[in-house]
């Protein structure tokens, strides 16, 4: 028994030593930025917001990187917690699809993220029409990892499982989200004509704290169509973007 209580204090102590430097360090992420080196691209122009813009002749197809910052203020009217309540109301709450809305945990002092989104705009002043395909798109970091854009049925599905109920007040919850996720996602089946803007939300799962690199992968933009209204060019846009991924306690201070 002496022994065995010998033995097991050791391993507890090789343990402790190997994995105390690590004790109360978590993984933080800092903002998704271009890659360094893609201004240097003659197709792809760098904004101050962050954005990479493909450009071909007048065509115009642009991937800006959305904070939870950013989409709280752009959905302001479904990110706030409804107050007057003296306790919260179950029924009234963040409606935001692609955050948490205003709520954070207890311990935190930010928002957590809940999706990585992405604003995609498209501008064609160049062919009679073009098409972009959202659901196409795909995140591919170095590492292997992939990430597949999710479609407004699969957005959908996601958020029902948090409705408590499917009539009245209950409901209202799911139906808020499901309006806010068609008014504001990239659509699947629209045509761009010429002379015509089209933007909207591009949704991935939330990235893995080992991806510090990775490329937004569109995948057969088509520029030209037949007389049968079938594609006879098509384009790939890969968007290279990366973000500094470390170890801490607390998290770092953004430069402003």
């Amino acid at each position: 028994m002496r022994i065995w209580a010998c033995n097991l204090l050791a391993v507890s102590c090789v343990v402790l030593t190997g994995c105390g430097h690590e004790l109360g360090y978590r993984n933080f992420a800092g903002p998704i930025l271009p890659l360094a080196g893609t201004e240097v691209a003659d197709e792809f122009v760098i904004r101050d917001d962050h954005s990479i813009t493909y450009v071909k002749d007048r065509l115009e197809v642009s991937l800006l990187p959305m904070t939870v910052e950013m989409l709280n203020r752009q959905l302001a009217g479904n990110s706030e917690t409804p107050e007057g309540f003296h306790e919260p109301n179950p029924y009234l709450k963040p409606t935001n699809p692609y955050t948490y809305g205003d709520w954070k945990p207890g311990w935190e002092e930010e928002q957590p993220t809940r999706f990585s989104v992405f604003l995609l705009k498209v501008k064609n002043y160049a062919y009679p029409k073009v098409h972009l395909d959202p659901y196409s798109i795909e995140i591919v970091a170095p590492n292997g990892r992939k990430y597949a854009a999710f479609s407004r049925l699969a957005m959908a599905d996601y958020f029902s499982t948090y409705a408590i109920g499917f009539a009245g007040n209950t409901y209202l919850p799911f139906r808020a989200r499901k309006d806010v996720l068609l008014r504001t996602m990239y659509p699947e089946d629209v045509m761009v004509f010429s002379g015509q803007e089209q933007e909207g939300y591009v949704t991935f799962d939330r990235l893995d704290a080992d991806v510090d690199e990775f490329e937004v992968r569109i995948s057969g933009m088509v520029l030209r169509f037949d007389y049968r209204d079938q594609p006879v060019e098509t384009i790939d846009i890969r968007y290279p973007f990366e973000r500094e991924v470390y170890l801490a306690k607390h998290k770092r201070e953004e430069a402003p």
